[in-house]
């Protein structure tokens, strides 16, 4: 697409041409459209003071701009009784509903779940919480459980004790296993969710329970500040995502709005 040059043949149609194949052609997003002009910024700026080259051919290469991101999606109510009431069903149903009960009540990524042993998880009569050792950037951080999640996984273990698995009794044992005792990899719990969803007729996937777990949290409590801490983000930016509108909200402010005469 784009032969070799010498650095003094570079001009500014070559590089506007280079970042419409970059966008057009390759469909790159724009933060990685602007790094790379920012790096031929960079570079252009050296070889002009080294005296590579007479004219800086960045001076009019523009940045990509950026929409602001909506609000990640998360399940409006309706939608989420039924994921919970097909999670519940089937030979796997206690399993596999403490397992989405886990992520939507503690807001964790697919990843933590997987390495999850059974001494991660506490349980008391009025309280609880799960420990996630491996969480994004390798940070540990502990995450409270309410009564929801407690029950779920109560009666989860229960059934592990009743079945008298192998490793059942064994704290280093996994906390989800296959009918072997042997642990449910990342892509066999996406695999179950995925099967839920369709089952419930959602068009979600695991990490949409995260989303409505943080949407919940926000919108009830309005502390983002605790919100990034039970997430377990390395930055309130990432956070403050669920404090902006999601695309149903603005439809419904749109429809609702004083000069929709055909609204209801």
């Amino acid at each position: 697409m784009f032969p070799a040059a010498k650095i003094n043949e570079i001009d500014a149609f070559t590089l506007q041409r280079y970042r419409g194949y970059l966008d057009q052609t390759e469909k790159r997003a724009a933060s990685t459209i602007n790094r790379r002009i920012q790096s031929l910024r960079r570079f252009f700026s050296w070889a002009l003071k080294s005296r590579h080259v007479e004219i800086d051919p960045t001076t009019e290469l523009k940045l990509k701009s950026v929409q602001r991101a909506l609000k990640p999606r998360s399940l409006p109510k309706n939608d989420l009784h039924k994921v919970l009431t097909f999670a519940g069903k089937g030979i796997h149903g206690p399993r596999n509903y403490a397992i989405v009960q886990l992520m939507l009540q503690a807001g964790l990524r697919i990843g933590e779940v997987e390495s999850m042993q059974l001494s991660d998880i506490c349980l008391y009569e009025r309280s609880g919480q799960v420990r996630i050792r491996d969480g994004k950037g390798r940070k540990e951080r502990f995450v409270p459980l309410n009564a929801s999640v407690r029950k779920a996984l109560q009666n989860y273990f229960d059934l592990r004790k009743s079945k008298s698995e192998n490793n059942a009794k064994s704290e280093n044992a996994p906390l989800f296993s296959t009918s072997n005792g042997k642990k449910l990899t990342k892509r066999a719990l996406q695999k179950i969710i995925t099967e839920i969803m369709e089952k419930a007729n959602c068009k979600a996937s695991a990490h949409t329970l995260r989303h409505t777990f943080a949407t919940a949290h926000y919108n009830d409590h309005k502390k983002l500040v605790e919100l990034s801490t039970l997430l377990g983000h390395s930055s309130l930016n990432t956070t403050a995502r669920y404090t902006q509108a999601s695309h149903d909200d603005l439809a419904l402010q749109l429809e609702e709005s004083s000069l929709n005469e055909f609204g209801e």
